[in-house]
């Protein structure tokens, strides 16, 4: 019986132990399969989002998250504009380009020279069309001889034009009237590209300005987070002392920037011709959304619309209209006179009519002909002279803006944002003691460079594209 009794305690620690093992099995095995289930679904959906890393404590975000949230999306969305020093990113405020073009077009001078030039060239038709004027002559004969009245007569001459030189005259003074509307067109197009530039030189200087502000709050995060990676001894005081200096130029590059904005100010305020008027931003973009543009049709619509090219066509017509006027010289005007005589003690009254005509013997217009050939064939000289410069000048900025294509696409689509994103990952890298400050600082001067980069293109082809629309046409202060 005793044994009996020993045999029952055991088998019930024996179950109890038995259970206890399987419900730990259970627990387990559930667990495991949670895991599993979790991580395949997790890896059956590649396109949600992944999870924030866990980052150490009193740990600053990553520059790089930084800059994709903040910065990358404005310069994504096109929105750029002059900020003011003391905040970054008013982007609406200030001039936009359409009211400096406004203000340039009443207080610039060049309009008003070319203006008068205009009315110069029609006052030089307007004369050029006058036929000549007659001529009056008084004659008188014994006058007061023995008391007697004598003889009077008066006689009008007039010039009668031959060969039509009057008509072309009018034509030649009519292609001056031409060329200065031609001038004055192009100098408002000129007038126009240069304000257009130096705005997107204004919007690229304010640019600048955000992209070094960003360096600047970059380098502070980064000389923060060194601070406090030293108070948990995960940092060199070396480091400390490399983010500061880092800082400091930052805020020194910042302060020649917002310098170089202002002085561009002065640029924009010349080219309208408002000297005294005071600083103001400017609001506008340096995006572009216009489908790319290949060589030949490039080319080919400049030929046709190129004002340069048109004057030049101009002046040829016009010097053979000149050649016809020299070779007009050979045939001689005629003079014609009427004249009528009273000789009072006869009581006699005697009219008179003469004709008056060059003999072209030995001056017949010979060397003034050669001399209009010769500026015809100069003429067309010029034209092919200026058709080849502008094929030049043209190519050269044809293929700047496509190469600034390019780059734009190129910064955009991968090099801006995967830069940032291994400055990014090296950033945490870092705070997690893996790798140097050598490491991260390159990486902070490469991620800031392909922003600087990217910016010079925006500008790059912004400025090709007023140049090439605007038939190369630039100078209006020269």
């Amino acid at each position: 019986m005793g044994e009996t009794k020993n045999i029952k305690p055991n088998r019930t620690s024996y179950r109890l132990n038995r259970f206890f093992c399987t419900t730990i099995s259970l627990v387990l095995i559930f667990t495991v399969f949670w895991t599993v289930s979790v991580a395949a679904q997790s890896t059956s959906h590649p396109s949600a989002a992944p999870l924030p890393p866990t980052l150490p404590p009193r740990m600053p975000r990553a520059p790089g998250q930084k800059f994709i949230d903040e910065v990358w999306h404005e310069l994504e969305t096109a929105t750029f504009a002059a900020p003011t020093f003391e905040e970054l990113g008013t982007l609406h405020e200030g001039y936009s380009f359409e009211e400096l073009w406004a203000i340039a077009q009443v207080s610039h001078p060049s309009l008003r020279q070319k203006a008068n030039l205009i009315t110069a060239a029609s006052g030089k038709r307007l004369q050029a069309g006058l036929y000549p004027n007659p001529r009056a002559t008084y004659s008188g004969d014994n006058l007061g001889v023995h008391g007697e009245i004598g003889k009077h007569g008066l006689s009008i001459t007039q010039e009668i034009v031959t060969a039509k030189k009057k008509k072309l005259d009018r034509e030649i003074a009519s292609y001056d009237v031409a060329a200065a509307r031609r001038e004055y067109s192009m100098e408002c197009l000129k007038l126009r590209n240069d304000l257009k530039i130096a705005h997107c030189e204004m919007l690229h200087a304010i640019l600048v300005c955000k992209v070094e502000h960003f360096a600047y709050n970059l380098s502070r995060d980064l000389l923060n987070a060194a601070i406090a990676l030293q108070k948990e001894e995960k940092s060199h005081s070396v480091d400390v002392l490399k983010f500061r200096t880092m800082f400091n130029s930052d805020d020194l590059n910042c302060k020649q920037v917002e310098n170089d904005s202002s002085a561009m100010w002065q640029h924009v305020v010349a080219i309208m011709g408002t000297p005294d008027l005071p600083y103001q931003p400017v609001r506008g973009s340096l995006i572009d959304h216009s489908p790319p543009r290949d060589w030949q049709t490039t080319w080919t619509q400049f030929q046709q619309a190129s004002p340069q090219l048109a004057l030049a066509q101009l002046k040829t017509a016009q010097a053979r209209i000149y050649l016809s006027r020299q070779e007009a010289e050979q045939t001689a005007n005629v003079f014609a006179t009427f004249s009528l005589s009273r000789d009072i003690p006869a009581k006699l009254t005697v009219p008179f009519v003469g004709i008056s005509v060059p003999l072209n013997i030995y001056d017949r217009n010979q060397g003034n002909i050669l001399k209009a050939r010769a500026e015809v064939a100069a003429a067309q000289r010029e034209v092919e002279r200026v058709t080849l410069s502008l094929h030049k000048k043209m190519a050269a900025a044809f293929y700047s803006y496509d190469n600034a294509c390019k780059l734009v696409q190129a910064y955009e689509t991968s090099i801006i944002p995967d830069s940032f994103e291994v400055l990014r990952q090296i950033g945490e890298n870092y705070y997690n003691g893996e790798m140097t400050y050598l490491d991260l600082y390159a990486q902070r001067q490469a991620a800031v460079g392909t922003l600087r980069s990217y910016i010079n293109a925006l500008k790059t082809k912004a400025i090709t594209i007023i140049q090439m629309d605007g038939m190369l046409l630039e100078g209006s202060l020269d």
